[in-house]
């Protein structure tokens, strides 16, 4: 089971990681500008899914109020989660779509992390490793070893006091920006205290970890708070909300982005609903068939009407709204 697990890692994270960085190393003189440049590419490459979760993310924000009303109405666990997937597909949301960027995050890490132990690494057998796994370029071999010293950071040794506290700060900023006011006392409890301990957790593993390592998480994070910037469409920054002084969103126009899905969310139920109601309409203005037939026909229609709205009645046709 661990080989299959082991041969990804190496053959499509590590290996590649480390030959890029490698490179970025040798061509920019520096291995501190070769880890800005790699964090750069990989934030590029994994954009598609960073802004799948973006929009995800605002999306299931704006389907609370339905959410909240679906737990209302169904006791039922397996009628509430019906209900509750039927809502997704209607809104085309996936909920794991909150999770893609994130989860394509920690194998990255995970491979960063041996990436920086190898490439600039202190330890003797690091670079007979780093050499097994750089690609047969002699332009790769000629840039060993590389300088690992950038600004106050030694890349390939942990960081125990500065770097950790920018790590827990803008984990702190990159959350503010991406939470949206809580719709009650329980959720904004919740809410509060993931802002405290995430950052101070993260800063806390950045202690024993490489400078690289926690130097490339700080510029994903500020790289991280830029797009959040740009998907809300910019505007002004609610700095009491940054430091905790307000319940408000740190960006305001997050609220316009969250009730614009929430138009759309209703716009799409108005329009099912509106196309529930004319089918009763185009049956009444066919008219009753002519012969012997028509008191039947007459007679059936509407008592199908009467069962279609009571059906919906029932269940279904509130269960959307």
């Amino acid at each position: 089971m661990t080989e299959p697990i082991s041969f990804f890692f190496n053959n499509f994270l590590i290996n590649p990681l480390t030959n890029l960085f490698v490179l970025l190393s040798h061509l920019t003189g520096s291995a501190g500008i070769g880890v800005i440049m790699l964090t750069i590419i990989i934030r590029i490459v994994t954009l598609p899914p960073t802004l799948r979760q973006m929009h995800t993310t605002r999306m299931m924000a704006a389907l609370q109020p339905r959410m909240a009303e679906i737990q209302k109405r169904y006791k039922d666990p397996r009628r509430r989660s019906q209900e509750q997937m039927k809502l997704y597909k209607e809104a085309g949301v996936n909920p794991l779509g909150c999770f893609s960027g994130m989860l394509l995050q920690f194998p990255i890490l995970i491979a960063l992390y041996r990436t920086f132990s190898l490439a600039v690494g202190e330890a003797p057998e690091s670079l007979i490793d780093l050499h097994a796994r750089l690609y047969a370029w002699d332009f790769l071999r000629n840039g060993l070893p590389l300088e690992s010293n950038f600004l106050w950071l030694h890349l390939g040794r942990p960081d125990p006091i500065i770097l950790p506290v920018l790590v827990a700060a803008t984990t702190y900023v990159l959350q503010k920006t991406t939470m949206l006011p809580a719709a009650d006392e329980k959720a904004r409890a919740q809410a509060s205290m993931m802002n405290m301990m995430m950052p101070l957790l993260f800063g806390w593993i950045t202690i024993n970890l490489p400078s690289g390592l926690g130097l490339y998480y700080v510029l994903s994070n500020i790289i991280g708070v830029v797009l959040q910037y740009a998907y809300v469409g910019g505007g002004p920054i609610n700095w009491r909300a940054l430091v905790g002084l307000s319940q408000d969103p740190v960006l305001p126009r997050a609220l316009e982005v969250r009730q614009m899905h929430m138009d759309r969310v209703m716009r799409m139920n108005r329009d099912d609903d509106e196309e529930d109601d004319d089918e009763p309409k185009v049956a009444a203005k066919s008219g009753p068939k002519k012969g012997p037939s028509s008191q039947v026909t007459n007679a059936a229609q509407p008592s199908a009407a009467e069962a279609r709205r009571r059906r919906y009645q029932s269940g279904r046709r509130r269960g959307r709204r």
